[in-house]
């Protein structure tokens, strides 16, 4: 039995190693590796019928092929799809799960982009139902809940030099299965897509966005905070551009820079890598499903003598 899997009946467990979540930050073809398509796939009875071998070594060459992204139960490998209301599809009580708990495990080879040995290099799993546990190159990596939400892991450590051998081992029931009870069919698989991306070693990690609207003068205000993610240590001297421009494509107001906070070891002062800008919008175009009306927002990651080490984009919209 895998030692990953004793995680499947502790609802305390959300995860293991999983980066913090964020939201999706637009990267340049060459940052971002798609790991969509066919994988290698095995089907097992239950969770402890899975040998180490399942996911260790190189992708077996005869292994069922299946679509990455899409669900095992709508790919005729012998585990369908199954409807419930109200009640549970299988007896309990919590947290018990079924002695039939089908598990999937999901196998492929990848070679990692030109240059990216000097980056983090980061794997995304768009969703995956019930839980899944990560195997790269013979080693663990990580384990991740929530079916409807991204995974991420930092998996740096664990390449080498050319193919790398990745698998997934997915389960379709879990103690979390108990909280995400609903009116629904009961899928299981990746049912979102991976990918292998590129981020610097100081980079955008998020980007938060609240906006306003004031109908009585036609006033809106954005707000911005931008999160830095440092691999190493923490450097002094990075700064934060944020700009603001409107649905015609033109700048609002000025540009704000700020400095990232550097220094984490100050206690009741440091709340994190964060740097905020904001904007009062006279006249401005409000958002609306009549008017969808966007504007973008632009976040340079600047170094210490002003050169670009990171950038990304994201698009709001201004309403209350």
């Amino acid at each position: 039995m895998l030692p990953t899997l004793q995680f499947l009946t502790d609802p305390t467990i959300t995860a293991v190693n999983r980066l913090p979540m964020h939201v999706p930050l637009p990267l340049g073809a060459d940052a971002r590796k798609s790991l969509d398509g066919q994988w290698a796939f095995e089907l097992f009875e239950h969770p402890g019928a899975v040998p180490l071998e399942a996911v260790t070594g190189p992708t077996p060459a005869e292994a069922r092929p299946v679509a990455v992204p899409g669900n095992w139960t709508m790919q005729h490998v012998g585990d369908l799809p199954h409807y419930t209301n109200v009640q549970m599809p299988f007896p309990g009580p919590p947290p018990a799960l079924p002695e039939r708990n089908p598990t999937g495990v999901y196998r492929r080879s990848f070679t990692i982009g030109r240059g990216w040995h000097s980056h983090r290099v980061v794997l995304h799993i768009g969703g995956a139902e019930s839980v899944h546990a990560v195997y790269l190159n013979d080693s663990f990596v990580g384990y991740g809940t929530d079916s409807r939400l991204p995974s991420e892991y930092d998996v740096t450590a664990y390449l080498q030099p050319g193919l790398n051998h990745i698998a997934i081992v997915v389960v379709r029931y879990s103690a979390l299965s108990y909280v995400e009870d609903q009116d629904q069919w009961w899928m299981a698989g990746l049912h979102r897509s991976v990918y292998i991306e590129a981020r610097p070693m100081v980079h955008v990690a998020d980007v938060r966005c609240i906006t306003d609207f004031e109908p009585a003068t036609g006033t809106g205000r954005v707000e911005v905070t931008t999160e830095v993610g440092f691999v190493r240590a923490p450097e002094k001297g990075i700064t934060v551009r944020t700009t603001l421009r409107g649905p015609n494509g033109r700048v609002v107001g000025k540009p704000h820079t700020g400095p990232v906070p550097h220094r984490f070891d100050l206690p009741y002062l440091f709340r994190g890598h964060l740097v905020t800008a904001a904007w009062e919008v006279p006249k401005a175009e409000a958002w609306s499903a009549e008017t969808p009306s966007l504007y973008e927002v632009t976040i340079e990651l600047l170094g210490a003598v002003g050169t670009v080490l990171d950038t990304t984009t994201q698009r709001i919209g201004i309403k209350r």
